[in-house]
C-alpha cells in the first residue's frame, strides 16, 4: 500500500527520531552541566585564590581568606588639607578641588578619536592617550593631574564616554605669598597619582598631622582583569578634611610690616631685616617678618622664618635685662648715682663707651639713657656672674619661645663656668651671646606686661568642623616685680624722649624702648688674626636695632637691620621703622592714647646735665675687639 504524503511515519523511524532527540537534549545536559561546572569551579578558584593559594598549599579557611584578598580593591579618596587663617579669618593657604583626569579604557568606544580630541585639551601627546586608552585589559588610566578649571570644562564639553574625573586638591595661597616664611609650604609625597601634599616648612610642617587630615577610601571587589565584578558591593568611607588653624597674625599688619622692612632695606643699602609686632599681654604675635637683598637689587622675604631660626649678638638692647635685674635685686634705683670713666679694665681688655666723656656721676637712669658701656659693666659688676646668667635665662635667652616652629634656635648662651674674665664687661652690653629677634621681643614684653614673662604664640585657634577652639594660653611666670616693670618703663621712655630712641617717637603715645648697634661676628680668615669681628679686608658689619613697646597700649616691637650703607645705628635705620609701624599698628587696632602720660615720664630722675652732651649709641669698643 502506497503512503500518502499524510500517512503515518513506520515505527521504526519514530523510535530512531525519538532516541536521536534524547541524545541531543542529554548532549546539551551534559554541556550545560560541564559549564556550569567550570564556572564554579572558576568561582570557587577565584573565592579561594586560584593557583597562587593552591601553589602556597594552604588551608581551606587560608584559601578563603587569600581569595578575599585578591578580589578585594580600593580606590584613595582623597582629604582636603586644613586652612590657614589669620585672626579675622583671611586666609593664607587653602587646598582648592582640582581633580584628575582619568578613563575606563574598556568605556572608550575609540580610543583613536577620544585620544584626538583629548590631546590639545590636556596638554598630552596624542599617541600617549591612545595607548593609555586601548588597554582595554584595566577600568583606570590616570590621564592628567590636578588641571586648572578652564581645562576641567573643556573636558566637560566634549562629553566623552569613558572619560571621568577624580577628586584632588591643591594648594593655594590666595595672600600672594604673604607670610610664606611663617606659613611654610608643602610639597608632593609619594607616587604623581596620589597627590599627597604634606607641609615641608613653616606652620605648614609644624602642624602637618593636623592639617593633612584622614584620606577616604572606596572599597569593592575585582576580577583577575582588574574589572569591577558586577554585582558586587561597594563601601564608601568618606574622607576626613583636615583641621584649620587661625593665626594670631593679621593680615594687613603683615602686608605693613613686610613692605615697611624691605623699603628699610632698600633706602639703606641693608642686606636684610626682620621686624615683629606682638601684644604683650597674650604674648600673641601680630606680624613677624625677614627680608633680604638677593644681591641684584631685588628685596624680597626670606624662605626661612629669620626672627626665630638665626641669631646675632643684641648689643646694647641687652642693656635691659643687666639693669632691671639689678633694680629686682635692690642692688640699685633709678636714681643710683655712680662714676662712671669713659674707659674701663675688665681682665686683660679696656672696654669704652662710645664718646670719651670725663668721669661723670650718673645715675642709673643716666646710664641707661645715654646706653653707657662702662656705666652698664659697673652695674653687671654688683650683680655678679651668676645673676646676670640668671637674668638673661629668666628673661628667656638660651631656650626656645614655645611656638614649636620648626628650625626654631634656642640662642647661644655661655654657662657661668665657661666666661672668662672679660665675660662680666662683654655680656651685659650685648657682646657674647646671641639670641633671636623672638627672644629679644619676649624680653622687652616682660617689663611692657608689668614684670611677667608670657610665651610667644603663633596659633590662636583651630577648627575641626565644629568651630573655633582656642589654644592653651601661653606659659606665664613673673620676672620681675610691678615697681621694676615699671621703673625700666619710665627709664625706656626716657630713651625714647630724650635719649638715642628720639626717633621711636609715635605722636601722642609713650613709646619706650632702647636701640641697639653691635658688631657681627665674621667667619675667617680675619685681616686682623685677634679681631673675630674683622673680615677679610678689615671691615666691619653690624647689626642695629631698636626693640620696645607703647606703654599702655599692649603693643611692642623690634626692627633690626643689618649691615646697612647709610647708618650703623639703631637710632638710624632701626628706630624710626619702630614709629611707622607703631602708628600703623595703633590705628588698625583702634588704640587710643593712654592717659596720664605725664605720670610715667616724672617717675625717674631728668637727666643730668653731662648725661644730655652724650649721644651714647654705638658698637662699644674694647680693646682689640668689640662689644655691643
Amino acid at each position: 500500500m502506497t503512503a500518502g504524503r499524510g500517512a503515518e511515519r513506520p515505527l521504526g523511524d519514530t523510535y530512531r527520531l525519538a532516541r536521536h532527540t534524547r541524545v541531543r537534549l542529554v548532549g546539551f545536559v551534559v554541556v550545560v552541566v560541564l559549564a556550569g561546572a567550570g564556572i564554579t569551579t572558576r568561582l570557587v578558584d577565584v573565592q579561594l585564590g586560584g593557583t597562587g593559594c593552591r601553589s602556597q598549599a594552604l588551608s581551606v579557611a587560608d584559601c578563603r581568606a587569600y581569595g578575599a584578598g585578591m578580589r578585594g580593591a580600593f580606590r584613595p579618596l582623597p582629604a582636603g588639607r586644613g586652612a590657614i587663617f589669620d585672626r579675622h579669618g583671611q586666609a593664607f593657604a587653602l587646598s582648592v578641588p582640582q581633580p584628575n583626569v582619568v578613563a575606563d579604557p574598556a568605556s572608550v568606544p575609540s580610543p583613536t578619536r577620544t585620544a584626538r580630541a583629548l590631546a590639545p585639551v590636556l596638554g598630552v601627546d596624542e599617541d600617549v592617550l591612545v595607548s593609555q586608552l586601548s588597554k582595554a585589559s584595566t577600568r583606570y588610566q590616570l590621564l592628567a593631574t590636578t588641571v586648572a578649571p578652564d581645562v576641567q570644562q573643556a573636558v566637560r564639553d566634549l562629553d566623552l564616554e569613558g572619560i571621568t574625573f577624580e577628586g584632588q586638591y591643591v594648594r593655594k595661597n590666595p595672600s600672594d605669598g604673604l607670610a610664606r616664611a611663617v606659613v611654610g609650604r608643602t610639597y608632593e609625597q609619594g607616587r604623581v597619582d596620589d597627590q599627597q601634599r604634606q607641609g615641608q616648612t613653616g606652620l605648614e610642617l609644624a602642624y602637618d598631622d593636623d592639617l593633612e587630615g584622614t584620606p577616604g577610601r572606596l572599597t569593592f571587589e575585582k576580577d583577575p582583569a582588574g574589572g569591577t565584578i558586577a554585582g558586587t558591593s561597594e563601601k564608601l568611607e568618606a574622607a576626613e578634611p583636615g583641621t584649620d588653624l587661625y593665626l594670631t597674625l593679621d593680615q594687613s599688619l603683615q602686608y605693613a610690616t613686610e613692605q615697611a622692612v624691605a623699603e628699610q632695606v632698600r633706602a639703606t643699602g641693608a642686606k636684610e631685616a626682620m621686624a615683629v609686632i606682638s601684644r604683650p599681654s597674650t604674648g600673641e604675635i601680630l606680624a613677624m617678618a625677614s627680608v633680604a637683598d638677593a644681591g641684584d637689587g631685588n628685596v624680597a622675604g626670606t624662605v626661612d622664618n629669620r626672627p626665630v631660626t638665626t641669631v646675632f649678638e643684641p648689643g646694647s638692647v641687652n642693656k635691659m635685662i643687666t639693669i632691671a635685674g639689678a633694680l629686682e635685686e635692690g642692688l640699685i634705683d633709678p636714681e643710683t648715682i655712680f662714676e662712671v670713666p669713659d674707659s674701663l679694665q675688665v681682665a686683660d681688655h679696656r672696654f669704652t663707651d662710645n664718646e670719651p666723656h670725663p668721669t661723670s656721676p650718673w645715675s642709673t637712669t643716666d646710664i641707661l639713657v645715654t646706653s653707657s658701656n662702662i656705666g652698664t659693666i659697673m652695674i653687671a659688676q654688683e650683680l655678679g656672674q651668676d645673676g646676670i646668667d640668671g637674668y638673661l635665662r629668666e628673661f628667656g635667652f638660651g631656650q626656645a619661645t614655645g611656638t614649636d616652629f620648626p628650625g626654631e634656635v634656642n640662642g647661644l648662651m655661655l654657662a657661668p663656668d665657661d666666661w672668662s674674665g672679660t665675660s662680666i664687661g662683654a655680656i651685659p652690653i650685648g657682646q657674647g651671646i646671641s639670641v633671636t629677634a623672638l627672644q629679644m621681643l619676649a624680653a622687652y614684653n616682660v617689663i611692657a606686661n608689668d614684670g611677667v614673662y608670657v610665651a610667644p604664640k603663633l596659633v590662636a585657634a583651630t577648627d575641626t568642623g565644629n568651630g573655633q577652639l582656642a589654644t592653651t594660653t601661653s606659659g606665664r611666670r613673673r620676672v620681675v616685680s610691678p615697681n621694676v616693670a615699671k621703673a625700666m618703663t619710665a627709664m625706656l621712655a626716657k630713651v625714647v624722649s630724650d635719649g638715642t630712641g628720639t626717633a621711636a617717637q609715635v605722636p601722642g603715645y609713650p613709646a619706650a624702648g632702647k636701640t641697639g648697634t653691635a658688631r657681627i661676628p665674621q667667619p675667617g680668615p680675619h685681616a686682623n688674626p685677634g679681631d673675630a669681628y674683622q673680615d677679610a679686608q678689615g671691615d666691619y658689619h653690624y647689626q642695629s636695632s631698636f626693640v620696645g613697646f607703647v606703654a599702655g597700649a599692649d603693643l611692642s616691637i623690634i626692627v633690626t637691620v643689618q649691615d646697612a650703607e647709610t647708618s650703623i645705628y639703631g637710632s638710624e635705620v632701626a628706630a624710626p621703622v619702630f614709629a611707622h609701624l607703631a602708628s600703623l599698628a595703633l590705628r588698625n587696632e583702634q588704640i587710643p592714647p593712654p592717659a596720664l602720660t605725664v605720670a610715667t615720664a616724672d617717675a625717674v630722675p631728668e637727666l643730668s646735665d653731662s648725661a644730655k652732651e652724650i649721644d651714647g649709641e654705638g658698637p662699644g669698643l674694647v680693646a682689640g675687639t668689640t662689644s655691643g
